[in-house]
């Protein structure tokens, strides 16, 4: 995979860049409607300052740890 560069300056494995799920429709109807936690269809890779997607990822380790619940209360 090409080393992508935000327009900030980030690039993936920085600090501001974060992992956000994204959902089929399926996948929202089930975490809003049902408050079940589904699996992703992918991660994307985003900076949080410009918002500028760096990356995707479909690793199934990544999505299986994106789709498991937070045992910290």
């Amino acid at each position: 995979m090409r080393d992508r560069t935000c327009h900030c300056g980030h690039r993936l494995g920085d600090a501001a860049i974060q992992e956000e799920p994204e959902y089929t429709t399926w996948g929202w109807i089930m975490l809003s409607m049902l408050g079940m936690t589904p699996r992703p269809h992918h991660i994307s890779f985003r900076c949080f300052l410009c918002r500028m997607e760096v990356g995707q990822s479909r690793d199934p380790k990544l999505l299986a740890r994106r789709s498991a619940r937070s045992t910290a209360a």
